[in-house]
């Protein structure tokens, strides 16, 4: 017989999964509806299947360049802040100095300030490098990231430290420690660090707004901001589809990472 209490917990969890679960499915359900029924109710509960929707949105912007720009800024940009991150937290974790405990409490000093009141003077700095309307602007001001270095050096302390005496007895470089040893057992930080560097990059609006001016560089949520402005944005369902295409990627590369995720989240706690 089931307790009472496992009853309640699943119930819980049944109404928390559909409340996060409903904002995406009206956002999917009114991209595939007819403009009538999306203002009655109960409209896009349940939709009437109007594909033509996504094909009108993706005539009215050029998508696959928005797509191609996030993508390619969001990749970039993840694999520079792996590295960073990984050089960053191998020095502090296997070559310490008596300096190691100041530097990682300024690299989580960092996450504690609001990227909005450093805005304006990353933007100078990237003014006077001549790197406005580019790529670069919107790649190496985030090519670093301090939850990252934060994440890598808690799982590489977790690992056993007979793992490096053996490396020095067998006179393994600190290279060849940190690719052929240290990296292979970081693999759930690993993806876990990238997913969430990707979505960051992919979800950046205001810094691509304000260093971009045109759609050649400017990434898909720009691009989603732009089509709002426009005086076919107030068709509530050909937004929509464009909506549904800026996240119909994120959730792509997550069904494909999730197992990395979970994995990560569970070992998280593991302490040398």
């Amino acid at each position: 017989m089931v307790r009472p209490g496992k009853i309640m917990v699943y119930a819980f969890l049944i109404i928390v999964l559909v409340v996060t679960l409903f904002p995406i499915w009206w956002i999917f359900s009114t991209s595939v509806e007819t403009a009538s029924r999306a203002y009655a109710f109960p409209g896009a509960l349940w939709p009437n299947w109007t594909w033509s929707n996504y094909r009108t949105a993706w005539e009215l912007a050029p998508w696959m360049r928005f797509l191609l720009n996030s993508v390619g800024i969001g990749l970039v940009t993840t694999a520079l802040a792996l590295l960073t991150s990984l050089l960053a937290a191998y020095g502090l974790v296997y070559l310490p100095t008596r300096f190691s405990a100041i530097i990682f409490t300024v690299i989580l000093a960092t996450m504690m300030v609001p990227f909005y009141s450093i805005i304006v003077p990353d933007y100078l700095i990237v003014r006077d490098l001549g790197w406005l309307n580019t790529y670069t602007a919107q790649v190496v001001p985030f090519a670093a990231n301090g939850f990252a270095v934060f994440m890598l050096v808690q799982f590489m302390r977790g690992l056993p430290i007979e793992l490096r005496d053996a490396a020095r007895i067998d006179g393994i470089t600190d290279w060849g420690f940190l690719w052929r040893i240290v990296m292979p057992n970081l693999k759930p930080a690993m993806a876990t660090v990238s997913i969430y560097v990707f979505l960051l990059s992919w979800n950046a609006f205001l810094w691509p707004l304000i260093v971009t001016n045109g759609p050649t560089v400017q990434p898909i949520q720009v691009g989603l901001a732009n089509f709002l402005s426009t005086a076919n944005g107030t068709d509530w369902t050909v937004l929509s589809a464009a909506a549904a295409i800026t996240t119909i990627p994120v959730l792509i590369l997550y069904a494909f990472a999730q197992r990395q995720v979970v994995e990560s989240v569970s070992r998280s706690g593991i302490k040398g």
